[in-house]
């Protein structure tokens, strides 16, 4: 085979694998939620034919991750924050190391991520303040 043709197939092949593997894993999540809503459903007619109390449905049939069953909403503002210095930290290095690679136009892009990552912050210490007003123990709303 030439170079040139090799050349033209690899993105191809790229492109093919990248879209079958996301494909892949959005069919994958599908079976794992139907397969549980089939099986929570079985045992709660079970439980209804012999009188007994319903069960609950489990946490992972109705969030799409798991860690959002068990987020607490006090850490919301932390998880705002750290969000925006991180975003804000690719920023500025984006725009200083594209300023420093090419001319000024071109690292203005890398203000992008800066400008969401102060807009994380100021909903950080919005949400915070929210917070602290509505007293110990509410969560946002």
């Amino acid at each position: 085979m030439q170079s040139d043709v090799v050349g033209v197939f690899i993105p191809i092949v790229a492109i093919v694998f990248g879209i079958g593997m996301g494909m892949l894993s959005t069919w994958t999540e599908h079976k794992r939620r139907s397969q549980l809503l089939e099986q929570s459903h079985r045992e709660r007619m079970a439980a209804l034919e012999k009188g007994l109390p319903m069960p609950d449905l489990p946490t992972n049939l109705l969030s799409r991750r798991p860690e959002d069953a068990n987020a607490d909403p006090r850490h919301a503002p932390l998880r705002a924050m750290r969000s925006g210095l991180t975003l804000l930290g690719i920023g500025i290095v984006l725009f200083f190391g594209l300023d420093r690679l090419t001319d000024g136009d071109v690292a203005l892009f890398g203000l992008i991520p800066a400008v969401i990552g102060v807009a994380n912050l100021v909903y950080a210490g919005l949400l915070s303040r929210k917070m602290r007003d509505a007293g110990p123990g509410a969560g946002p709303r």
